[in-house]
């Protein structure tokens, strides 16, 4: 057995001693739950509530200003779908973050190119969503929405190729309800473009579902994989020899 693989070995071990330890093992069911029923029930009381039109906070603030032109603007317009780009960007930053200690702490680089992968594919789907590139920037140059999607699709599986083995070691079930859900995001999106309420509101309550799983895997898998690194026994040659 090699030195790399014996310290990968210990490195994997070390994570399912910190899952115990944080209690993300037993309690990974009930993450699921809880991250999927929180965006859920927040879409549903937006949905119900009388004093705004659930479209003014549920769709793009951009597109909502063309819509109520000459009213434009309120502070609350696309209020749902900024607090997405939010989730976004703060799974982003958590994933690159915990892929820069990782490296830094000398633990399993797979585990670091993971996270990085995570962080890079996260925060452009967020870029996407903030500047609305698939559907505002991209047709205007000439780019149709079905090539647009299947380059997205392609980024996936360059993600999945890069990841697979490390995906597998964590609560696979949330990231696959993620992407089921900003899936059918995407297909509500495509086939239908009726502006009726439910629509828009099955439409952006499945994507910002999506998204919570999505960042919520990554982050759960950037706390497991961070607290192995925590508890990992410093290597001989991190010390640094004093000068004589």
């Amino acid at each position: 057995m090699t030195l790399q693989s014996d310290m990968t070995g210990h490195g994997l071990a070390r994570e399912g001693v910190a899952a115990r330890r944080y209690g993300l093992d037993g309690v990974s069911r009930l993450l699921t739950l809880v991250i999927v029923a929180l965006p859920v029930l927040f879409i549903a009381a937006v949905g119900a509530q009388p004093w705004i039109d659930p479209a003014d906070l549920l769709r793009d603030p951009l597109a909502v200003a063309e819509l109520r032109q000459p009213e434009c603007c309120k502070v609350y317009y696309g209020a749902v779908s900024n607090l997405g780009v939010l989730v976004w960007m703060g799974g982003a930053a958590i994933c690159l973050f915990a892929a820069a200690v990782v490296l830094a702490q000398g633990a399993r680089v797979q585990a670091a190119v993971f996270l990085a992968a995570a962080g890079l594919l996260t925060g452009f789907l967020a870029i996407d969503d903030l500047f609305l590139v698939h559907e505002n920037v991209l047709p205007a140059l000439g780019v149709s929405e079905p090539v647009t999607y299947g380059a997205y699709g392609l980024l996936g599986l360059v993600y999945l190729a890069i990841s697979w083995r490390e995906i597998l070691r964590h609560n696979v079930v949330l990231l696959f309800v993620g992407v089921a859900l900003l899936g059918t995001s995407v297909v509500i999106d495509w086939m239908f473009h009726s502006e009726h309420p439910m629509r828009i509101l099955l439409e952006d309550g499945a994507k910002l579902t999506g998204i919570c799983a999505w960042v919520g895997f990554h982050v759960i898998a950037a706390w497991t994989i961070l607290s192995a690194a925590a508890v990992r026994p410093v290597r001989p040659d991190h010390f640094v020899q004093p000068a004589e």
